[in-house]
């Protein structure tokens, strides 16, 4: 009995740290759905969910034999109604944990990332979600001594968080901003019907004073340190995980820095936490494409389409990547293992991948679908078929950026269908759509759109990699 309770607590911490350190959201709930399983597996969790039809079927027989004057039958029916009730009654806060565990949403936003997605309080609320995440993290290094070294390890990363030099740096953010931002801010907030936000961007606008390049460029530095990333990306797998990678479809990607790009990353950063989340006016068939609505407003020195078009997308939208936090371009040099396999009619030929997914194609699967398979199968890919570590390495739909850097080699991005991207775009009222792209009718390799997650059309494809957890982690101090 004390056994099974030290399991539930943990499991209780453990869903806790889920919703705070979401990158390894699916690593916490892993461990939960095997420390619960002793206790409540989830056919037993199931089973509770159907005692209550059982339940009801019970009571509609039992008024049957009451109307046919059956008093034995009717005395049968309801000891059995009443014995089920008991039985949910007492399962009732077992089922609660069993819900949080099996029900769990696989993606959740990371209350760490910049964003007006998070809300205007966000920042003030992250001393105390921090204390509750080193909280959780210490208890579970005792109670889970098998996983101690991760739980303090994380404790580390948490510790190290600048809270206060961010929640500073936010409160200075309008003040960098041109003055072309701050217009289309107001408009936005005079279109959602925003007064307060439209108020102090109005009395912004009426006091400005041009800031000019050089100050914003003289502020990226210290905004970039922040979401510098200590983890060598570029480093090359073991020869024998290329080996066994081969052998699921998947090839070493090495994908160097572009000297044209390296402009777009700075202004990106610069403006990380001015995006608002997206309307959905433009919406068509439950598509939404992410187009570069923002060129004017881009410095001049981005002279190139394509470094207009990446950086716009990003200034405009809110995206996640698939671990809740703030995705935005990587553009420096990484290494990742990337399903390789032309874009024609083959490409949904069954796979070892596929199947180690439980996925039978890659096609017409939903973005929920395929989450849920990652989040139950994926960990174990990548350590038991690819030799490597899942608190390290991470299977993914292939990221955007890592698609047309990868996909400029393999000539992909001219087929007429999309292609999963890993990530979300945050939409009005929070809702999550998830991105896909590559279509060569609608910009090729730069083609990016979101669907809704529970879109199954035929025609979207799934395209997996393997990438490093730290590639999915935005902020480092």
């Amino acid at each position: 009995m004390a056994e099974d309770t030290n399991a539930l607590k943990t499991v209780d911490l453990l869903v806790q740290i889920a919703g705070a350190d979401t990158v390894y959201r699916d690593i916490y709930l892993g461990r939960a759905r095997q420390l619960l399983a002793g206790v409540l597996d989830e056919s037993a969790y199931r089973a509770i969910g159907s005692s209550e039809k059982e339940i009801n079927e019970l009571i509609a027989r039992s008024r049957s034999a009451v109307l046919r004057r059956d008093w034995q039958e009717a005395v049968e029916l309801s000891a059995r109604g009443a014995k089920l009730r008991e039985h949910r009654a007492a399962m009732e806060s077992l089922r609660k944990i069993g819900a949080e565990v099996y029900e769990a949403d696989a993606v959740v936003f990371e209350p760490f990332s910049p964003g007006k997605h998070l809300g205007p309080n966000a920042p003030a609320n992250q001393s105390s979600v921090r204390a509750e995440a080193l909280s959780a993290l210490a208890s579970l290094a005792q109670l889970d001594s098998a996983a101690g070294v991760f739980y303090q390890s994380r404790r580390g990363y948490f510790s190290g968080l600048d809270l206060a030099g961010a929640a500073a740096a936010l409160q200075k953010g309008p003040r960098q901003r041109d003055r072309a931002q701050t217009e289309r801010l107001a408009m936005a907030a005079a279109e959602s019907g925003d007064a307060a936000v439209l108020e102090r961007l109005a009395k912004e606008l009426r006091d400005f004073k041009e800031t000019g390049p050089a100050a914003a460029s003289a502020a990226a530095p210290s905004m970039l340190s922040r979401y510098e990333c200590p983890v060598d990306l570029a480093a090359p797998f073991p020869p024998q995980t290329t080996e066994r990678a081969r052998g699921l479809g998947l090839v070493e990607a090495r994908t160097a820095p572009m000297a044209a790009l390296a402009k777009v990353r700075e202004v990106i950063y610069a403006h990380v936490d001015q995006p608002i989340p997206s309307s959905a006016d433009m919406e068509r068939e439950g598509v939404l494409r992410a187009r570069a609505q923002a060129q004017t407003h881009l410095p001049a020195d981005l002279a190139t389409e394509e470094a207009r078009v990446l950086a716009s997308q990003f200034l405009e939208h809110i995206f996640l990547n698939s671990g809740g936090a703030r995705y935005l371009p990587l553009l420096g040099s990484d290494t990742a293992l990337v399903e390789d396999f032309a874009e024609n009619e083959s490409a949904d030929a069954p796979s070892e991948l596929l199947a180690a997914l439980g996925l039978g194609r890659r096609s017409g699967r939903s973005r929920a679908e395929i989450e849920q398979a990652l989040m139950l199968r994926g960990s174990a890919v990548v350590e038991k078929s690819l030799g490597l570590d899942p608190l390290e390495f991470r299977l993914v739909c292939i990221p955007y950026d890592l698609y047309t850097r990868f996909g400029r080699e393999r000539g992909l991005g001219k087929w007429p269908h999309w292609t999963h991207f890993d990530g979300y775009q945050v939409m009005g009222g929070n809702r999550l759509r998830a991105l896909a792209g590559g279509d060569g009718r609608f910009g090729g390799l730069y083609d990016l759109v979101s669907i809704s997650p529970t879109d199954a059309r035929d025609g979207v494809y799934a395209r997996f990699a393997v990438v490093r957890r730290a590639r999915l982690t935005l902020r480092w101090r």
